[in-house]
């Protein structure tokens, strides 16, 4: 998620073990990134972490993205500075303005603004397109 892009990480509360000071604990987590694209992408979940050192988050239970034209809901959903797309995993359901899927995976560019989609068995992926 381009570290050059401005974000914002809060959370209700948060804490930090001793053994792994990078490492902050979060519980109802609200994350801002802004992309230069202008979009503003906002993520929220029940709990998750922040790596001070690489910039690193996972968010997990109740985990809901939106840029505002396109609303995910998923239990889980890691962003990883050193990749270009965010992970979402586990029970995912994509809604746009070009129709809607659900999935048990999506990793989603945010430069391309491309979904690569699986599932973990066999099971066909359902998509709804609608123009």
């Amino acid at each position: 998620y381009e570290i050059d892009n401005s974000f914002k990480v809060k959370s209700k509360k948060a804490h930090i073990l001793e053994k792994d000071a990078n490492l902050v604990y979060m519980l109802n987590i609200r994350v801002i990134l802004h992309m230069k694209d202008g979009r503003i992408i906002v993520i929220t979940s029940d709990k998750g972490t922040y790596n001070k050192t690489n910039y690193d988050l996972t968010f997990e239970n109740n985990v809901n993205g939106t840029d505002g034209n396109t609303k995910i809901l998923a239990e889980n959903l890691d962003l990883l500075s050193d990749e270009d797309y965010a992970s979402i995993y586990n029970n995912v359901i994509l809604t746009s303005n070009k129709g809607s899927l659900r999935a048990d995976k999506i990793d989603y560019d945010f430069e391309t603004e491309l979904y690569e989609i699986s599932m973990y068995d066999d099971k066909p992926v359902k998509v709804k397109i609608t123009r």
